[in-house]
């Protein structure tokens, strides 16, 4: 009783203040049954209030636990609507690793032992009724000794393991707690893996690119350097080795710039005025950083006359052009004259620094105000901000941010504005620190433009300017997630140029990429809506990505096809099928199911295009889809 009093004191404390007064009256009870010469009928009286009272008590202590009860399992409701609303796997093993509990989830993840996830089944079976299963594809064929593996790993593991479930991959966490139970949480991380296969084929075509780029700066007509964002020396292309052949170019790559310019692979490099050189060899490179441009002059002691223009790329790289500029000599000093003058111009700018009050008065500003709006000290003193700024929304204390500006001749300027409060006894103080970003925010804009171009060089043919193979491989995976989500049908037309090796025997190479740019505008307008794709998928062969089309719109964009080429009329003389230009078309058309890939769906619209061929070409053969698993 002494044990249930404990556990429970927090409940007897909550009993009704009547119960104490309750248990007064059973004391008294208790004192006068055992007081002498007390009349019987008394004593009887006082203990049936004795025993009124202790039933009273007991009911009272009843329903509390009742309600404590409730709570308990109230929150132990909680908590298993929590562990099945988590987005990861989880389950709960007891000392000998019996499951005690697990979620929906984790039942989702391992659907060929779902069933048997039940309170009791030990670990032990479950793995192997998964090894039997043949999920685990880093255990096939050494089931034995993964078993052991994963058992003697048991909860001590620090890092998460991965496993290959199916077509998945999983991250699986698991840890023993002190009392010998181990949890565990596994997490879907198959798109991070997929990602991370993705980055390497991604780092291996820029490996790729970088040979090929590396062979069109040796072929360039101008002389190249390349220094990293720690300024070593990375590449001299072979115009440079060709000008002045005595250097040792392949000591000095990896070297930083301070080193090269301390020792003598610069002398020819170096301007021939002896003060001159004196500070082009004390030139701190730190200092170039935020300057778009440097441009330097100097002759070599073969007479070679040079211009160096430096540039730093966002990402913080040096490119150095060299250009033999020997017959424009004067006209390029002029020039770099003029340019020292402007950089001399905006050296002399200062940071724009004004002071406010708590109502936005201008109280003071410096000169560097008055240059970046064009009002003078008297204009602005004692007018609000948005004389300047007439716009404000936002937050504007702490870490700087983009408002725009007016100029006094109205001009917009984009600025970039800090906003301090200093404390005052009476009315607080505003310091405004502001900078003009309007060139920058115009080369964004030209970036982005220049970056928008790139992008569209690297997904499309330069033969016939439709969209490329990386690119079709992009948009497909794209169109078969999609197509897994909404359950719509997708279809895709492989189609090849009948007998174009003929055709380029016949009439040449340069003719045949003229027929090909024919061919893709016929393609462009046979698919035309926007959601349609063409693409060349490798010499005569071409792609046309239908999203959202079954296989009776396929057939239909098919016969489009044939028939506008038709309509084109373009020759071919050696053609077997008779004197004009015809297509051989392998279709395929599928509602993508998890499971299956857009490998699988490509191989269908090769054989179908294969069979199409096989039957005398000049035909769509649309291939029959991958069986539903």
């Amino acid at each position: 009783m002494a044990d249930v009093f404990l556990q429970h004191k927090e409940n007897l404390r909550a009993l009704p203040r009547w119960l104490g007064a309750a248990a007064v009256l059973a004391l008294a009870a208790l004192t006068l049954q055992f007081t002498p010469h007390v009349p019987g009928e008394l004593q009887t009286l006082s203990l049936c209030a004795l025993l009124f009272c202790l039933w009273g008590a007991w009911r009272a202590w009843q329903r509390s636990l009742a309600a404590q009860l409730a709570r308990e399992q109230d929150w132990q409701q909680i908590i298993n609507e929590a562990i099945e609303a988590l987005p990861a796997g989880f389950d709960l093993w007891d000392r000998r690793d019996r499951l005690m509990l697990c979620n929906q989830t984790l039942r989702q993840l391992f659907p060929n032992v779902a069933a048997d996830l039940k309170p009791g089944v030990s670990l032990h079976t479950v793995l192997q009724k998964t090894l039997q299963s043949g999920a685990l594809r880093d255990a096939v064929g050494n089931e034995t000794r993964w078993l052991e593996e994963r058992l003697a790993q048991r909860g001590s593991r620090k890092e998460p393991l991965l496993q290959h479930y199916g077509e998945r991959w999983l991250h699986v966490y698991e840890q023993r707690t002190p009392s010998g139970y181990v949890v565990g949480l596994r997490l879907d991380v198959t798109e991070l893996i997929h990602a991370q296969q993705a980055l390497a084929a991604t780092q291996a075509q820029a490996q790729h690119d970088r040979q090929l780029m590396e062979r069109a700066i040796d072929a360039m007509p101008a002389g190249i350097e390349i220094y990293d964002e720690q300024d070593r020396l990375v590449l001299v292309n072979q115009r440079m080795v060709n000008w002045l052949p005595h250097r040792n170019n392949a000591q000095a790559v990896g070297k930083d710039y301070e080193t090269l310019a301390q020792s003598s692979w610069f002398d020819d490099l170096l301007p021939s005025d002896p003060e001159a050189r004196r500070q082009a060899r004390l030139l701190d490179r730190k200092t170039l950083r935020g300057q778009q441009d440097l441009t330097l002059l100097n002759q070599t002691p073969g007479g070679l006359w040079l211009k160096t223009t430096e540039t730093r790329t966002p990402e913080g790289f040096v490119l150095t052009v060299r250009q033999d500029v020997s017959d424009l000599i004067h006209k390029e000093q002029a020039l770099k004259a003029s340019q020292a003058k402007l950089k001399a111009i905006i050296g002399t700018a200062g940071v724009s620094i004004l002071t406010l009050d708590e109502d936005g008065v201008i109280l003071s500003c410096n000169p560097a105000v008055e240059r970046l709006f064009g009002y003078s000290r008297e204009e602005m003193v004692g007018s609000a901000i948005s004389l300047l700024i007439p716009e404000q929304s936002g937050e504007v204390f702490g870490s700087a941010c983009e408002v725009a500006g007016r100029h006094k001749n109205g001009q917009t300027l984009t600025v970039q504005l800090a906003l301090a409060v200093v404390p005052d006894q009476d009315n607080d103080l505003f310091v405004a620190v502001l900078s003009d970003i309007t060139q920058r925010k115009q080369f964004e804009q030209e970036l982005q433009v220049a970056n928008a171009r790139l992008l569209r060089l690297s997904t499309t043919d330069s033969l016939t300017d439709l969209a490329n193979r990386r690119l079709l491989m992009d948009r497909l995976d794209d169109e078969w997630r999609r197509g897994l989500r909404s359950g719509q049908p997708l279809s895709l037309a492989l189609i090849d140029v009948d007998h174009f090796k003929l055709y380029n025997d016949h009439y040449g190479h340069q003719a045949g990429d003229q027929c090909l740019a024919r061919v893709a505008e016929v393609l462009r307008r046979s698919a035309s809506r926007p959601a349609d794709l063409v693409a060349r998928y490798g010499g005569e062969e071409f792609v046309i990505l239908l999203a959202q089309t079954d296989a009776d719109g396929a057939l239909a964009v098919a016969a489009r096809c044939r028939e506008l080429l038709r309509a084109a009329h373009i020759s071919h003389a050696n053609s077997p099928h008779g004197e004009l230009l015809t297509f051989s078309i392998g279709l395929v058309t599928q509602v993508p199911k998890p499971g299956s890939h857009t490998g699988q769906w490509l191989a269908l619209a090769d054989q179908a295009l294969y069979q199409a061929k096989a039957e005398g070409r000049d035909r769509a053969v649309a291939a029959q889809p991958v069986a539903s698993s």
